[in-house]
Protein backbone atom coordinates (compact mmCIF):
# COMPACT_ATOMS: atom_id res chain seq x y z
CA UNK A 1 0.00 0.00 0.00
CA UNK A 2 1.39 3.22 -0.96
CA UNK A 3 1.24 5.69 2.24
CA UNK A 4 3.42 8.63 1.01
CA UNK A 5 0.94 11.77 0.19
CA UNK A 6 3.24 13.19 -2.83
CA UNK A 7 3.09 9.59 -4.14
CA UNK A 8 -0.22 8.79 -4.24
CA UNK A 9 -0.83 12.33 -5.84
CA UNK A 10 2.13 10.83 -8.38
CA UNK A 11 0.12 8.62 -9.64
CA UNK A 12 -3.50 10.22 -9.58
CA UNK A 13 -1.53 12.54 -12.14
CA UNK A 14 -0.47 9.93 -14.29
CA UNK A 15 -3.31 7.96 -14.29
CA UNK A 16 -5.22 11.15 -15.24
CA UNK A 17 -2.65 11.53 -18.55
CA UNK A 18 -3.36 7.84 -19.18
CA UNK A 19 -6.97 8.21 -19.53
CA UNK A 20 -6.34 11.89 -21.18
CA UNK A 21 -4.55 10.16 -23.89
CA UNK A 22 -7.46 8.13 -25.18
CA UNK A 23 -9.74 11.07 -25.97
CA UNK A 24 -10.20 12.14 -29.55
CA UNK A 25 -11.00 15.29 -30.75
CA UNK A 26 -11.95 16.13 -33.98
CA UNK A 27 -10.43 19.09 -36.00
CA UNK A 28 -12.77 22.06 -37.26
CA UNK A 29 -11.11 24.95 -38.99
CA UNK A 30 -9.12 25.28 -42.38
CA UNK A 31 -6.47 24.90 -40.71
CA UNK A 32 -6.89 20.74 -39.69
CA UNK A 33 -5.88 22.10 -36.27
CA UNK A 34 -8.01 21.07 -32.92
CA UNK A 35 -10.50 24.03 -31.58
CA UNK A 36 -11.94 23.93 -28.11
CA UNK A 37 -9.82 20.70 -26.79
CA UNK A 38 -8.84 20.20 -23.47
CA UNK A 39 -5.09 20.74 -23.86
CA UNK A 40 -2.98 18.94 -22.32
CA UNK A 41 0.39 19.17 -23.97
CA UNK A 42 3.54 16.25 -23.41
CA UNK A 43 5.83 19.33 -21.84
CA UNK A 44 3.21 21.15 -19.68
CA UNK A 45 2.43 17.54 -17.83
CA UNK A 46 5.84 16.96 -17.46
CA UNK A 47 6.56 20.24 -15.56
CA UNK A 48 3.21 19.14 -13.63
CA UNK A 49 4.31 15.33 -12.68
CA UNK A 50 8.01 16.79 -11.78
CA UNK A 51 6.34 20.04 -9.62
CA UNK A 52 3.80 17.07 -7.59
CA UNK A 53 7.18 14.69 -7.24
CA UNK A 54 8.87 17.55 -6.05
CA UNK A 55 9.17 17.76 -1.80
CA UNK A 56 9.79 21.62 -2.40
CA UNK A 57 6.83 22.27 -3.97
CA UNK A 58 5.68 25.68 -3.02
CA UNK A 59 1.75 24.81 -0.57
CA UNK A 60 -0.31 28.22 -0.36
CA UNK A 61 -3.34 27.98 2.02
CA UNK A 62 -6.57 29.99 1.73
CA UNK A 63 -7.57 32.45 -0.91
CA UNK A 64 -4.89 35.64 -1.38
CA UNK A 65 -6.03 39.50 -1.65
CA UNK A 66 -4.45 41.11 -4.78
CA UNK A 67 -4.48 44.69 -6.41
CA UNK A 68 -4.27 44.34 -9.83
CA UNK A 69 -1.12 46.53 -11.40
CA UNK A 70 -1.39 45.56 -14.92
CA UNK A 71 -3.15 42.97 -17.79
CA UNK A 72 -0.30 41.48 -19.77
CA UNK A 73 -3.00 39.95 -21.78
CA UNK A 74 -6.37 38.00 -21.73
CA UNK A 75 -4.55 35.16 -19.34
CA UNK A 76 -1.76 37.18 -17.89
CA UNK A 77 -1.64 39.70 -14.93
CA UNK A 78 0.20 41.32 -12.64
CA UNK A 79 -0.51 41.86 -9.18
CA UNK A 80 0.54 43.53 -5.72
CA UNK A 81 0.36 41.07 -3.05
CA UNK A 82 1.92 42.59 0.42
CA UNK A 83 3.67 45.12 -1.37
CA UNK A 84 5.60 42.36 -3.62
CA UNK A 85 4.68 42.02 -7.40
CA UNK A 86 3.35 38.33 -8.64
CA UNK A 87 2.61 37.51 -12.50
CA UNK A 88 -0.05 35.76 -12.64
CA UNK A 89 -1.69 33.40 -15.12
CA UNK A 90 -5.35 32.11 -14.79
CA UNK A 91 -5.64 28.48 -14.88
CA UNK A 92 -7.65 26.52 -16.99
CA UNK A 93 -8.08 29.38 -19.50
CA UNK A 94 -5.77 30.15 -22.66
CA UNK A 95 -6.85 33.34 -24.54
CA UNK A 96 -5.53 33.87 -28.04
CA UNK A 97 -2.08 35.54 -28.31
CA UNK A 98 -1.47 39.51 -28.61
CA UNK A 99 -0.96 38.64 -32.19
CA UNK A 100 -3.88 36.82 -33.14
CA UNK A 101 -5.75 39.72 -34.54
CA UNK A 102 -8.29 40.80 -33.72
CA UNK A 103 -9.42 38.12 -31.55
CA UNK A 104 -6.01 38.32 -28.45
CA UNK A 105 -6.14 42.32 -28.42
CA UNK A 106 -10.26 41.47 -27.86
CA UNK A 107 -9.45 38.74 -24.97
CA UNK A 108 -7.31 41.40 -22.92
CA UNK A 109 -9.47 44.13 -22.73
CA UNK A 110 -12.11 41.88 -22.40
CA UNK A 111 -9.84 40.87 -19.07
CA UNK A 112 -8.61 44.47 -18.37
CA UNK A 113 -12.47 45.55 -17.69
CA UNK A 114 -12.77 42.79 -15.44
CA UNK A 115 -9.46 43.29 -13.15
CA UNK A 116 -7.76 46.22 -13.95
CA UNK A 117 -6.65 48.26 -11.13
CA UNK A 118 -9.09 46.27 -9.05
CA UNK A 119 -8.38 44.33 -5.48
CA UNK A 120 -9.06 40.38 -6.57
CA UNK A 121 -9.20 37.21 -4.22
CA UNK A 122 -6.37 34.48 -5.83
CA UNK A 123 -7.53 30.91 -5.34
CA UNK A 124 -4.86 28.52 -6.09
CA UNK A 125 -5.01 24.36 -7.34
CA UNK A 126 -2.21 22.08 -6.37
CA UNK A 127 0.09 23.17 -8.23
CA UNK A 128 0.70 26.77 -7.64
CA UNK A 129 3.40 28.05 -10.01
CA UNK A 130 4.42 27.03 -13.52
CA UNK A 131 7.33 26.44 -15.51
CA UNK A 132 7.86 30.50 -15.80
CA UNK A 133 7.78 30.87 -11.95
CA UNK A 134 3.87 32.69 -12.60
CA UNK A 135 1.33 32.36 -9.62
CA UNK A 136 -1.52 29.62 -11.36
CA UNK A 137 -4.56 31.09 -9.71
CA UNK A 138 -8.51 31.60 -10.17
CA UNK A 139 -9.44 35.01 -9.73
CA UNK A 140 -12.65 36.58 -8.22
CA UNK A 141 -13.95 39.96 -7.74
CA UNK A 142 -16.19 39.45 -5.13
CA UNK A 143 -18.74 36.68 -6.28
CA UNK A 144 -17.56 37.08 -10.12
CA UNK A 145 -15.58 33.80 -11.61
CA UNK A 146 -12.94 35.84 -13.62
CA UNK A 147 -11.73 32.84 -15.39
CA UNK A 148 -15.07 31.68 -15.99
CA UNK A 149 -16.69 34.53 -17.58
CA UNK A 150 -13.34 35.01 -20.15
CA UNK A 151 -14.54 31.55 -21.50
CA UNK A 152 -18.56 32.06 -20.62
CA UNK A 153 -17.50 35.33 -23.41
CA UNK A 154 -15.87 33.75 -25.63
CA UNK A 155 -12.68 35.62 -25.12
CA UNK A 156 -10.67 32.43 -24.13
CA UNK A 157 -10.42 28.77 -24.36
CA UNK A 158 -10.73 25.73 -22.08
CA UNK A 159 -6.84 24.43 -21.34
CA UNK A 160 -6.44 21.97 -18.39
CA UNK A 161 -3.04 21.08 -17.47
CA UNK A 162 -3.41 18.30 -14.71
CA UNK A 163 -3.62 18.46 -11.58
CA UNK A 164 -4.74 21.20 -11.63
CA UNK A 165 -8.31 20.72 -12.50
CA UNK A 166 -10.91 21.90 -9.11
CA UNK A 167 -13.04 23.97 -11.51
CA UNK A 168 -12.48 21.91 -14.94
CA UNK A 169 -16.38 20.92 -15.39
CA UNK A 170 -18.03 23.92 -14.80
CA UNK A 171 -15.36 25.60 -17.19
CA UNK A 172 -15.99 22.90 -19.81
CA UNK A 173 -19.90 23.82 -19.63
CA UNK A 174 -19.04 27.69 -20.22
CA UNK A 175 -17.57 26.80 -23.02
CA UNK A 176 -20.14 24.63 -24.85
CA UNK A 177 -22.74 27.32 -24.36
CA UNK A 178 -20.34 29.93 -25.41
CA UNK A 179 -19.65 27.98 -28.38
CA UNK A 180 -23.16 27.33 -29.19
CA UNK A 181 -23.94 31.14 -28.91
CA UNK A 182 -21.25 31.61 -31.16
CA UNK A 183 -19.72 33.97 -29.02
CA UNK A 184 -16.32 35.73 -29.48
CA UNK A 185 -13.83 32.86 -31.09
CA UNK A 186 -16.51 31.05 -31.71
CA UNK A 187 -18.23 33.73 -33.83
CA UNK A 188 -19.17 31.88 -37.10
CA UNK A 189 -19.01 35.42 -39.15
CA UNK A 190 -14.90 35.49 -37.62
CA UNK A 191 -13.91 32.24 -35.59
CA UNK A 192 -10.56 32.11 -34.48
CA UNK A 193 -8.73 29.87 -36.80
CA UNK A 194 -5.75 28.54 -34.77
CA UNK A 195 -5.96 27.31 -30.89
CA UNK A 196 -3.12 29.26 -28.80
CA UNK A 197 -1.40 27.21 -27.83
CA UNK A 198 -0.95 25.52 -31.52
CA UNK A 199 0.05 29.21 -32.39
CA UNK A 200 2.47 29.02 -30.32
CA UNK A 201 4.09 25.41 -31.48
CA UNK A 202 3.65 26.92 -35.42
CA UNK A 203 5.17 30.17 -34.14
CA UNK A 204 8.58 28.27 -32.71
CA UNK A 205 8.43 25.99 -35.63
CA UNK A 206 6.91 23.30 -34.68
CA UNK A 207 3.39 21.11 -35.00
CA UNK A 208 0.63 21.15 -33.52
Amino acid sequence: MIRNPAAMLLLAVLLSITACSNVTVNADNQYGHPRGMVGVPIEAVTDQVKAVASPQQERITGPLSAQVVSVHDGGTITVLIDGRKEQVRLIGIDAPELEQKPWGPRASDALALFVENKTVRLETDITVRDQYKRLLAYVFIDDIFVNLEMISQGQAVLYTVPPNVAHVEELRLAQDEARQKGYGVWNPAQPLDVMPDCYRKLKKGGKC
